[in-house]
């Protein structure tokens, strides 16, 4: 018992729900003070030990002996959360164990006989259980019974992957990262409502890699489960049916909805549609004023994790049972094997491909511009080898796989062999710390890789957006415009990709490596149609803001094209020009890319805004947030950003031609094996 001491409180694993979690401890009334972090990526335990104001320790033994934690977070990826909860009940410490609580019922069973041995609690981040949404609907819900159906679902938008694009196994690791939030709501709510005894059982389960249903019953209660990562538009719902009326909590925006009556009578007919459409419209606008002006935070977190610091301090129960973990545990670990099954159908390793052409090491291979390029690589003759973080693709025309994270050090088996490297690699969101991270960091680590494994033939993917603004603004931009002098205020993409190709640019000064810089405009799909970033952003359904009008120009390439030209660059490497601003002359305007569209298919509609405007509005919506928060903006050029660029097409022109002509025979697949494995960092 802590006694009337601050609570000590540990993190292990640093991620997005450790600053979280940080950022919810302000809420918790039960006093408490960090005193130790640990990740295995140090840079990531420093982050967030400066923002908690406590140590950051190499090893978790460490931390636990010399942090000594009453409570310790466990905030690591999905599927490790059972060792160093392990390790921190074994050292006396209460856990808080993020979403998914642990994999399996027997590690599950471990953990709480730890716990019990120990006379230790056990907490599961599932905080929408003490959502206030959900603590209304479960008190209006009891005058609905008996009840029959309880109805959970979730659509969610994965943030980095593309359900149409990317691979079987990342998207089903993906599904099953979200599916604990819809189920653990489910099945509270079933204990709630179901037999005080019954058993949970799972009637039916299918997946894809996208999408799972199932059927669960508690006695004559009956749970539907549908978590997708297609359907839109993104929701959260949870409905409850019984004899009296049906209520639905929506978790977006945390409100009730619902008559809640039989709607059998002739008024209720006819009264039910406008009672429910009147909830809407109030009490989605109470929910936006309520989130503007305390911010989005996650619901419940603090008042999940403020009960389990008062019964931490009292010694009083766990504020989620050992049933309900244990339950929602075990249903898990069944949906996840059907989860997985259909996401990697067919089991064992993958046979050694026939492909016996040079090799050549792409980075970044399994994303959008990877695949293109990949393809047109293997088209070509080469051996590809890919290397990212994620488990292997499952693209026909990666004949290795190399797993290991790019910002850290990279094993030197990785370029082994390699006659080139593709280095496609790169942050696509978030801010400067991340690209600081994983375009940077990256980029560094793997000219320390190339020149241990001797490998000089580097054809780096940078971006058109890292010139200088034009000056004057009708300047005609070339491959000897030199980058921008102060990137920073071009906003976190370009300045991550300024300083990595300056950290190339360095390299071939020195001799140290040969070098290839493809700087590609914005890539476009004909097959997945999405309009570029600097033409326009989705209003609402088939509305589109554009960004200035028609006639400006606007610079884009083909993925197919573009992926074609590194792989050509790859190839007659002695041939091809040291820089190439990659661009198709064909397509010159914003408006020739929408009809080009209109072509493909697509049937949206353009509301044009004056880029002079929309810098004007977004530069002063800053400025007022900023000072609402009592901080200074970071400076952001935004019609440095937004406007227009002029490009001599020449060196464009002539790479597209000579890809275009020199396009090898297909080539037939095969799929090779995995040349070494890294495991992920905590995040």
């Amino acid at each position: 018992m802590p006694g009337s001491r601050p609570l000590r409180i540990a993190f292990v694993g640093t991620g997005n729900m450790a600053g979280l979690h940080l950022g919810a401890l302000g809420r918790v009334p039960t006093p408490h003070t960090v005193v130790g972090v640990h990740d295995i990526r140090p840079e990531a335990a420093y982050a967030i030990a400066r923002r908690g104001r406590a140590p950051a320790y190499a090893s978790l033994p460490a931390m636990l002996t010399e942090a000594r934690p009453d409570v310790v977070h466990v905030c690591t990826p999905s599927g490790t959360h059972f060792e160093p909860a392990r390790q921190a009940l074994r050292a006396g410490a209460h856990v808080y164990v993020e979403k998914p609580f642990v994999e399996t019922q027997l590690e599950a069973d471990t953990l709480f006989a730890l716990a019990r041995e120990r006379g230790l609690l056990i907490c599961a981040g599932h905080q929408l259980v003490r959502d206030p949404a959900f603590d209304g609907l479960m008190r209006r819900a009891a005058a609905l019974q008996p009840v029959t159906l309880v109805d959970s679902y979730f659509a969610f938008r994965p943030p980095r992957l593309d359900p149409n694009r990317s691979a079987r196994r990342p998207l089903g690791e993906q599904l099953l990262d979200i599916l604990p939030h819809p189920l653990y709501t489910l099945v509270a709510a079933l204990e709630r409502f179901g037999p005080p005894r019954a058993s949970m059982e799972i009637l039916t389960a299918t997946a894809t890699p996208t999408v799972l249903h199932a059927l669960l019953r508690a006695g004559e209660v009956i749970g539907r489960l549908c978590v997708s990562l297609r359907a839109r538009p993104v929701a959260s719902t949870l409905t409850i049916a019984g004899a009296h009326g049906t209520l639905t909590t929506d978790f977006v925006r945390a409100i009730v909805l619902g008559a809640a009556n039989e709607g059998t009578s002739p008024l209720e007919k006819i009264a039910n549609p406008f009672l429910e459409a009147g909830q809407l419209a109030w009490r989605s606008a109470a929910s936006l004023m309520r989130r503007l002006v305390r911010g989005g935070d996650y619901p419940g977190l603090g008042e999940l994790l403020g009960e389990f610091y008062a019964a931490v301090a009292t010694g009083n129960r766990p504020p989620l049972s050992v049933d309900h973990l244990r339950r929602v545990t075990v249903i898990y670990e069944q949906l996840a094997a059907t989860v997985r099954s259909a996401a990697d159908p067919v089991s064992g390793a993958p046979t050694a491909a026939a492909v016996a052409g040079p090799v050549a090491v792409v980075t970044g291979a399994a994303g959008f511009f990877g695949r293109a390029i990949s393809r047109e690589l293997a088209r070509r003759g080469f051996r590809v080898r890919g290397i990212g973080r994620s488990e292997r693709p499952d693209d026909p025309h990666v004949h290795e796989w190399v797993r290991a994270d790019l910002a850290e050090e990279i094993a030197t088996n990785a370029l082994a062999g390699a006659s080139v490297v593709v280095h496609a690699a790169a942050e696509t969101a978030g801010g400067f710390d991340a690209h600081e991270r994983n375009t940077v960091g990256a980029t560094r680590q793997l000219l320390r890789a190339m020149a241990t494994a001797r490998v000089r033939r580097l054809v780096y993917v940078s971006s058109l957006s890292v010139l200088r603004p034009p000056r004057p603004f009708w300047e005609r931009q070339t491959e000897q415009t030199p980058r921008a002098d102060r990137p920073e205020p071009l906003g976190a993409y370009t300045w991550g990709k300024c300083v990595a190709e300056g950290l190339v640019a360095a390299a071939v000064a020195r001799e140290e490596i040969q070098a290839r810089i493809i700087r590609p405009a914005a890539l476009i799909d004909w097959e997945h149609l999405e309009l570029p970033g600097l033409l326009g952003r989705r209003l609402f359904g088939p509305w589109q803001l554009g960004l200035g009008r028609p006639s400006l120009r606007l610079a884009v390439c083909e993925v197919r094209r573009a992926g074609a030209v590194v792989a050509w660059c790859a190839d007659h490497f002695t041939a091809a020009p040291p820089i190439v601003n990659l661009f198709d002359p064909a397509i010159g305007t914003r408006g020739q890319v929408l009809r080009r569209f209109r072509e493909h298919g697509w049937r949206g509609h353009v509301v044009w805004v004056p880029i002079a405007l929309l810098a004007g509005v977004v530069t002063v919506t800053r400025l007022v947030a900023a000072f609402a928060r009592r901080q200074r903006p970071r400076p952001l050029a935004v019609w440095a950003i937004l406007r227009p660029h002029r490009y001599d097409p020449a060196v464009a022109t002539t790479l597209l031609a000579a890809a275009c002509a020199d396009e090898p025979p297909a080539q037939p697949s095969a799929r090779g094996v995995t040349a070494a494995h890294v495991s992920r960092a905590y995040g």
